[in-house]
């Protein structure tokens, strides 16, 4: 049995987590007899290593900037090597780096495999610092032994920057997973008055439209605001729900000046707290309609999950989308507002449209699975170890 380093440093409800939590979690069930994977977590936010949930080391806070989680990355993986170094009778046969912002440790603990869910940090900075340590977290990516890619758009990007051959790259997609799918009879639940009531929804407000996601400039979402205010002239009692943290400070000012400008404090709700798998499909299935409006994207898991819950999709035309929704959903260019707005009244509008893509998206998240990744996954493994 090959024993697996598997290293993590994002939290389970975030898209990077959930792909790396919930393939282990297979890996285990599916391979258990053949690999032994030992989950290495380094939580950036807590300053802790972990080692299968047990903490194995905890770091003193630094000020101000220094504190931040990336440079808590760097300082936590030199306490990693160090473990790895010290527990050598352990004999790991495979290192898995599965975020791109943990390959800096892929040239000292090898075999490596890091995953690459995009590289945007380098290609569209969010600003000079960031740029400059992500630079740092992702030196070790054309040092790998292989590099899984979530997508084609982003093997194409990673390619494009570090002239990688073919043959050191896969692409393995992510899956919706069993939690996202139809609920029956849903108006008809406790979990569906629930919601309402936890949303404040009255027997008078309108068709939902929801975004999940962050506030990251590059998510859109004030374009799916201003969007939604046009949407509002035909639909006046239409409620806009976002489900996601802000993931940065700067962007969560502008959606609220945005939604302060347009008048729309009264019909825009903004859920700020992790969800499970579970809760999250109930706000799929509430939703009249689901838009991502996002101008760049690794892959895309919320309209996966949203098709796979039967919620007619709405999504911009940019980098991986197309790849994610085929022709299963109605797309836009990014930039363009009255597209976005044209389309999801197209939907309220006619129960047909909207049965049309409810249709179209189940049969497309159908190609879409976690077993599917997991066993692409192995193969990857079993060439290395």
């Amino acid at each position: 049995m090959s024993k697996i380093a598997y290293i993590t440093n994002a939290g389970q409800y975030s898209g990077v987590g959930h792909r790396a939590h919930t393939i282990q979690s297979l890996l285990t069930a599916s391979y258990g007899s053949k690999i032994q994977p030992t989950q290495f977590h380094l939580d950036g936010l807590e300053r802790t290593l972990l080692r299968d949930g047990t903490q194995l080391a905890e770091l003193s806070a630094w000020p101000g900037q220094l504190n931040a989680k990336s440079i808590q990355w760097v300082r936590l993986g030199q306490r990693l090597k160090q473990y790895v170094r010290a527990q050598s009778d352990e004999g790991y046969g495979l290192f898995h780096f599965t975020n791109q912002t943990l390959s800096f440790l892929a040239r000292q603990l090898r075999p490596s495999v890091v995953t690459v869910h995009d590289i945007i940090e380098l290609t569209d900075p969010q600003d000079k610092q960031a740029y400059m340590i992500n630079r740092y977290l992702y030196r070790g990516i054309p040092y790998a032994d292989h590099i899984i890619c979530v997508s084609d758009y982003t093997k194409r990007a990673v390619q494009d920057r570090y002239d990688i051959p073919d043959e050191h790259l896969s692409v393995i997609y992510n899956g919706a997973g069993d939690a996202f799918q139809p609920i029956p009879d849903f108006k008809n639940t406790v979990g569906y008055q629930r919601l309402r009531k936890q949303l404040g929804l009255s027997e008078s407000d309108g068709p939902i439209v929801l975004y999940v996601g962050s506030d990251h400039a590059r998510k859109n979402v004030v374009t799916a605001i201003r969007a939604f205010k046009e949407i509002q002239i035909a639909f006046p009692d239409a409620v806009f729900v976002k489900v996601g943290a802000a993931g940065i400070s700067a962007g969560r000012k502008q959606l609220l000046r945005t939604i302060e400008e347009l008048h729309l404090q009264d019909a825009v709700r903004i859920i700020d707290t992790s969800l499970s798998d579970e809760e999250l499909n109930e706000f799929y299935n509430l939703a009249d309609v689901f838009v991502f409006p996002s101008t760049h994207e690794g892959f895309g898991l919320p309209p996966l999950q949203a098709m796979a819950a039967g919620t007619p999709v709405v999504c911009s035309n940019a980098t991986s989308l197309p790849e994610v929704v085929g022709s299963a959903a109605l797309t836009h260019d990014p930039k363009d507002i009255q597209a976005l707005a044209d389309h999801v009244l197209r939907i309220l509008k006619s129960e047909k449209s909207a049965d049309d893509l409810r249709a179209q998206g189940l049969e497309r998240a159908k190609l879409f699975s976690w077993e599917k990744a997991v066993n692409e996954e192995f193969e990857v493994y079993r060439r290395l170890i």
